[in-house]
């Protein structure tokens, strides 16, 4: 379940426990939101497993850092799974068999992942999405002023479609923006809401670039700033990268208009 409740008001003061498990601070955040700021600080600061392909053994020239060669085990979807704790990778018993993991950074991992999307202790009963600007936000540390972006992570079991309500001034200046940049190819937007009550129906900005996935995060920003001043408050909107394979990747090939086109 994703931890994202802005509609939640708190009720009274908590203390907080900064020394929980990674695992349990995900579980927690789904009611108590002031977990989260701490959920993204530990997700930074701790040690993560990675599944890995059998037999692989660091190269010792990264015994400070991460090999960039890792071959990191994915599921379909590209979303890459990982671990708060060695223990998280067999829950549910979706593991039955023996694997390869393997310990390293938080931070130093999220760094080399730039641009892909996440999900940690996926086989756990709580466990947390990352979409890529979400991951670029927690490592230039935005993440920790939320109230500054409108960019929340979008549910994988989310239904899509075309704005009934389009917001023609915020397009137009897209489009302005997007005409200076070579690289973008196209660009959509649609209406998005989720199962989960708590996750407001929102706008979903769609961008296809040139660009790889880590330098992506550029365009996401620029957008990021763009929105905001054609949202009102408590509006928030999501934005992704458009590619083949990607979240909701049939729907704009297949379905939708771009509202710009180089």
């Amino acid at each position: 379940m994703s931890f994202y409740n802005r509609n939640k008001k708190k009720t009274q003061e908590v203390k907080l426990n900064k020394n929980l498990a990674i695992s349990k601070l995900i579980e927690l955040s789904a009611d108590q939101p002031e977990y989260r700021a701490v959920f993204y600080q530990r997700l930074l600061n701790d040690k993560i497993f990675l599944l890995v392909e059998n037999n692989y053994k660091p190269s010792s020239a990264f015994v400070q850092g991460i090999d960039p060669n890792i071959p990191i085990l994915t599921f379909d979807n590209k979303i890459i799974p990982i671990f708060s704790e060695k223990d998280r990778i067999f829950d549910s018993g979706a593991i039955t068999q023996e694997v390869e993991y393997m310990e390293v950074n938080g931070r130093q991992f999220l760094e080399l992942s730039l641009g892909s999307a996440l999900i940690v202790n996926p086989f756990s009963n709580f466990y947390k999405e990352l979409v890529p600007n979400e991951v670029a936000e927690m490592l230039n540390g935005s993440i920790f002023t939320p109230n500054k972006s409108p960019v929340i992570n979008v549910k994988m079991n989310a239904v899509i479609g075309k704005p009934s309500i389009e917001p023609v001034e915020l397009i137009q200046e897209l489009k302005d923006n997007f005409k200076d940049n070579q690289l973008i190819s196209s660009a959509h937007i649609a209406w998005t809401s989720s199962e989960e009550q708590f996750i407001e129906p929102h706008y979903i900005i769609a961008v296809e670039s040139q660009e790889g996935s880590g330098e992506f995060k550029h365009i996401a920003q620029v957008v990021s700033n763009i929105a905001q001043n054609h949202l009102q408050e408590d509006q928030i909107i999501d934005i992704i990268k458009l590619e083949f394979g990607g979240n909701f990747s049939d729907y704009f090939f297949n379905q939708s208009t771009p509202f710009y086109q180089k």
